[in-house]
């Protein structure tokens, strides 16, 4: 007796440790699942890419022969299919169509909050669509619907499709756990596509503002500024001179000769001088200084804060540069010099330290034009020289 009750002692301690030993290995098998689902999250933002992924995993650990993933539209207010995966192309629009059925597995899968089984397809519908749910018949049986959800709210749902019983209790329960994180990196991925887009949106907006800025501002030959926004400028630096009682200082240049450098090498030549010459003078004035391309071989160059001495030397600064210069190979030959007129507005009457819009025009077109008139005197003298002189 003693004997027989040492058996049956025997017996069942062996058996709970095969019970315990086969939880184990179920238990162990079920988070080697979750973790070869979780594999697809790794290094993959992208959100279509992301989702196949995930589909082709879930297929693979639930046997399914197919899937789809639909995503909430918060404009549209619906589920609209963003990836599919192992569904033929012939049946595509009827699961579709059969999944959007009025009050069917949509529309019910909205209210769910977890993973749930259809164990036959043909019990599902309405009288309007049995004969589309025949043919869906035909080709699977059974579906399974996992709600992905974030925060309690529905972002989107995966629909798998497959034979009859081929979907388990134990893949519901995996989905339960596995559709929350899929949820979560889905959605990062869509918001990283988001950011991704507007950074995009943002930069050909830049890039179309900086075209249209540079259309607007900038001599397309030379990449100095053009007349139009130097008129702008120069009006500014006026205020601003008589504001703050500061000099103000304008260089007028003319290119010597250039006429004969279109006539001799041709007009391509007298462009490639006119280029590198703006570069010439972007290079040795000073930054805040206002480069300007007047019109054909005429540029201007406004110098804030400049007396009409400190402008005159810079001018005599750049002719004698110029002078010494080889712009470009088909010109080494030919001597290429420029005349220069500076002006500049040097005294602030205290009955005028507020200016009007006349005032303004007045003092732009004037400081010009005494520049223009010292150009003038410096070619008729015999060009590749600076003269001067003061607006008061």
């Amino acid at each position: 007796m003693i004997q027989l009750i040492q058996v049956l002692i025997i017996v069942l301690f062996a058996s709970i440790a095969i019970i315990l030993i086969c939880f184990s290995h179920i238990k162990n098998s079920f988070y080697q699942d979750l973790f070869e689902l979780e594999e697809a999250f790794e290094g993959e933002l992208d959100f279509i890419h992301l989702s196949k992924k995930i589909l082709a995993k879930v297929l693979k650990k639930t046997a399914a022969s197919g899937g789809i993933i639909y995503w909430y539209d918060e404009v549209q207010k619906e589920y609209k299919l963003r990836t599919l995966l192992g569904i033929p192309a012939d049946k595509i629009n009827l699961v579709t169509s059969v999944l959007r059925q009025p009050q069917s597995i949509l529309e019910q899968a909205q209210t769910q909050k977890s993973s749930y089984i259809i164990r036959d397809i043909s019990s599902t519908g309405n009288l309007q669509h049995v004969k589309k749910i025949q043919q869906l018949a035909s080709y699977c049986r059974s579906m399974m619907v996992i709600p992905l959800t974030s925060q309690r709210k529905p972002q989107g749902l995966l629909v798998l499709v497959g034979p009859k019983g081929v979907f388990k209790f134990k893949h519901v329960k995996m989905m339960n756990v596995f559709a929350p994180r899929a949820c979560v990196n889905l959605d990062n991925s869509r918001l990283y596509q988001l950011a991704k887009e507007t950074a995009l949106e943002n930069t050909r907006l830049y890039l179309n503002i900086s075209k249209l800025y540079k259309q607007a501002t900038l001599d397309e030959l030379t990449g100095l500024y053009n007349r139009n926004f130097f008129m702008q400028r120069i009006k500014e630096e006026v205020k601003k001179a008589w504001r703050l009682k500061q000099p103000l200082s304008l260089i007028f240049i003319d290119l010597d000769y250039f006429k004969k450098v279109n006539d001799q090498f041709g007009h391509q030549v007298g462009d490639q001088l006119l280029m590198e010459f703006g570069n010439f003078i972007k290079k040795t004035i000073r930054e805040y200084d206002v480069p300007c391309r007047f019109g054909g071989e005429e540029f201007i160059v406004l110098l804030p804060h400049t007396k009409l001495t400190n402008g005159f030397q810079l001018a005599e600064r750049i002719r004698a540069k110029v002078s010494e210069a080889t712009f470009c190979e088909p010109l080494k030959d030919f001597k290429v010099t420029a005349s220069f007129g500076v002006s500049s507005l040097a005294d602030f009457p205290e009955a005028l330290a507020q200016l009007d819009d006349d005032k303004v025009d007045s003092s732009v077109e004037d400081l010009i034009s005494w520049a223009d008139d010292a150009l003038y005197r410096a070619k008729n003298e015999g060009r590749n020289q600076v003269k001067s002189v003061v607006m008061v």
